[in-house]
């Protein structure tokens, strides 16, 4: 019975709260996302509940009812979404001739909810609390499912969700793909985080993920693990606990390895003709993808219908097969021009937080805004790169970072202006005793809209 009695009253108190302060909302959102309530408890709760429809629905009328409050949109910020809508535009252009108009139609349903979120949340977590609290939310949350998975396995000794989806995210390798921004979200509130309790709590999420990564078998998603570890070494703040938590991560990481995780990790490097099956085919697909591309490159054959094209291009005797790779999905489905309006939402959240943090010296930053920094430079780099292997355009926790860099940026904006507005003898009282998580001396990215 903990699902009625928990996830309902927490349903009503998000759609309230969405409508005083739609920062509210947003959190919920992405925490119900994250949670997956009707899959927890599917036995005490209906399966096709919409919890996020009406979470969403009270989070835009809280917008309406505020005069849409929120952060004042720098022209960066405003190219990232401007490039999401065209990419989205592209292809709904795309799916009025898809090959699979059933397919292409579920995919745009479950897109331009995600998209629109992204953007709500870039305008919506309009201060550290609130980025905070989101970045604390999505860990907590998919921690739980770690958990789960975890408790799964300890009791029953078969690593079952490796052969079988968990929740309603997609197979092994979809559902990894989810968890990848998460677990950068992890590391970065256990590398930025100040109290003991916090750094522990976010360092025991982060095993339960990396195990659960390695209990799911995707190959592609320990690749992706692997490639944000450089980075939070390189933009950690360099402390003896975060080089401690380092340490014993890597040892935790080798015992919970155990041989046939290794056995299916190292399978991804052996040469062409020793590669299973599984790794073979994915360098078939890829090939399949780049000539279907190259035949159709304006608006592609409608989204996620470049699998119908598959079979023929590869000579396989099935209707349709899954191109495993982002950039192939999109480019297929929705043609290049979309692809590019993709890849630049990404890469302009990714540069923003990139940025900020090589700027730390010159531009101190306030501990919420590095981890949120953290998170989303690290934890793109390794949803791409987890990406390769299986698509996961149609997932919500990477768009969830590049709105939490991007709003991270608006915030320290506003506060630049709001610190260089003030009078001299106020200002020079803020620089005697400045509040690290508020103010930091910035300079603003300019072009405010």
């Amino acid at each position: 019975m903990i699902g009625p009695l928990l996830i309902f009253p927490l349903l009503i108190a998000v759609c309230l709260g969405a409508l005083w302060r739609p920062a509210i909302g947003v959190i919920g959102y992405y925490g119900f996302v994250t949670l997956e309530p009707e899959w927890n408890w599917r036995w005490s709760l209906p399966a096709d509940f919409q919890y996020q429809k009406y979470i969403a629905a009270a989070t835009l009328l809280g917008l309406l009812v505020t005069g849409l409050r929120g952060n004042r949109w720098t022209n960066t910020a405003t190219l990232a979404c401007v490039a999401l809508w065209l990419f989205l535009g592209l292809a709904f252009v795309s799916a009025q001739s898809s090959l699979l108009p059933a397919a292409s139609a579920h995919y745009l349903d479950l897109l331009w909810k995600i998209i629109l979120m992204a953007t709500v949340a870039i305008h919506g977590l309009d201060s550290p609390g609130w980025i905070t609290g989101a970045l604390w939310t999505a860990m907590l949350a998919q921690g739980y499912n770690a958990y789960q998975i975890t408790l799964h396995y300890l009791q029953t000794g078969v690593s079952l969700y490796a052969h079988r989806n968990w929740g309603f995210k997609g197979d092994n390798n979809g559902y990894s793909i989810f968890t990848i921004p998460v677990i950068a979200i992890s590391a970065s509130l256990m590398f930025g985080s100040r109290p003991l309790w916090q750094k522990l709590l976010a360092g025991a999420v982060l095993t339960l993920q990396m195990h659960q990564i390695m209990l799911l078998e995707s190959r592609g998603c320990m690749l992706g693990g692997l490639a944000m570890i450089p980075l939070w070494l390189w933009y950690m703040p360099k402390t003896t606990w975060n080089w401690s938590a380092v340490a014993t991560a890597l040892i935790l990481g080798s015992v919970l390895a155990g041989p046939s995780v290794v056995k299916e990790f190292s399978s991804s490097f052996k040469p062409e003709g020793e590669r299973d099956s599984s790794a073979e085919s994915r360098f078939d697909l890829w090939k399949a993808g780049w000539a279907i591309t190259k035949d159709y490159p304006l608006l592609g054959v409608g989204p996620w219908a470049g699998q119908k094209l598959v079979p023929r291009y590869l000579g396989l005797a099935t209707d349709a097969k899954g191109l495993h790779n982002v950039i192939f999905e999109v480019s297929t489905g929705c043609g290049v021009p979309a692809l590019l309006f993709y890849l630049t939402f990404f890469a302009v959240g990714w540069w923003i937080a990139v940025r900020g943090l090589r700027r730390r010296k010159q531009q101190p930053l306030p501990e919420w805004a590095e981890t949120a920094y953290l998170a989303a430079g690290s934890g793109l780099v390794g949803y791409f790169v987890s990406s390769m292997f299986s698509s996961g355009a149609a997932l919500e926790t990477s768009y969830l970072l590049v709105s939490i860099g991007l709003a991270a940026s608006l915030v320290l904006e506003q506060q630049g202006q709001e610190l260089s507005a003030m009078p001299l003898d106020e200002h020079e009282d803020s620089d005697a005793a400045p509040d690290a998580d508020n103010h930091a001396p910035l300079i603003p990215d300019r072009g405010v809209l």
